[in-house]
């Protein structure tokens, strides 16, 4: 009876997962900053259709934290919520999904567009290419990746957002370290020596002192792999508290550069 039960369940909780992901399929909404439109900050807003109220998490990126229950306000977070607003208040909305829809927070995972006299501008690529949101890939979500980069490259080349704030601030790993619980949540440009490189799994991680750049393993950081203890180099990022020091944690090899002596 157990196994039968269990077999029930899962099954209900497929079939209202597939309604729920039918229902918001490639969604228009036509009265953009409406009172059923709430936007929470750079990368989350939430709607409401029919009487039904969702809250979506923009795919492929991340903008700085407003409202994290440890954290105070980020860097630029502000940024990227007044141009979240400016972005949708442009015109009707359009939500498109990848492979997979709804994330662990019950949050539906969309790429969003607004229909403009422009043409259609795509959301998550704007807030990246206007240097307020970082790449963020988590498989197998990966469908407008190359366009993500694409953007992430043209806002350093530019040095828009997070890349002119960084320009001015350059840390050695001491000095980060140093000046860490201040410098925390905003972005920096690191300078340093791998002393250590390490990978666990898909993580890479590459030390000096108590300081630490981080990534995931993927397409995008493959280069990290091929730099090696004792080299110097220059990284870009958000500095973060950790719990072994602190960390600037990339999402591409756009962010750091081999240093030549």
């Amino acid at each position: 009876m157990r196994k039968i039960a269990w077999f029930l369940s899962a099954a209900l909780f497929f079939c209202v997962l597939s309604l729920l992901s039918f229902t918001f399929s490639e969604t228009r909404y036509s009265t953009p900053l409406s009172p059923g439109l709430k936007v929470f900050d750079g990368d989350t807003i939430e709607v409401s259709r029919n009487g039904e109220r969702a809250r979506l998490r923009y795919l492929l990126i991340d903008t700085p934290e407003l409202h994290h229950p440890s954290r105070p306000p980020e860097e630029l977070g502000e940024d990227a919520l007044s141009l979240n607003i400016e972005l949708l208040s442009r015109g009707p909305l359009r939500l498109e999904y990848d492979m997979e829809p709804i994330d662990r927070y019950g949050r539906r995972l969309v790429y969003l567009y607004v229909e403009s006299g422009d043409g259609e501008l795509f959301v998550n690529e704007e807030l990246v290419r206007q240097g307020v949101a970082l790449p963020m890939f988590i498989a197998p979500n990966r469908k407008h990746a190359d366009r993500i980069l694409l953007a992430f490259e043209e806002a350093r080349d530019a040095g828009r957002g997070l890349w002119k704030a960084a320009s001015g601030r350059i840390f050695t790993a001491a000095q980060a370290w140093s000046e860490a619980p201040y410098l925390a949540g905003s972005f920096i440009t690191l300078c340093m020596t791998i002393e250590k490189s390490e990978t666990a799994g898909r993580r890479i991680r590459l030390r000096e002192g108590r300081v630490a750049i981080t990534a995931y393993r993927g397409p995008e950081t493959e280069g990290l792999l091929s730099l090696r203890e004792g080299e110097k180099i220059r990284a870009t990022g958000k500095l973060l508290l950790s719990f072994s020091g602190c960390e600037l944690p990339v999402a591409s090899d756009l962010q750091v550069t081999r240093l030549e002596y």
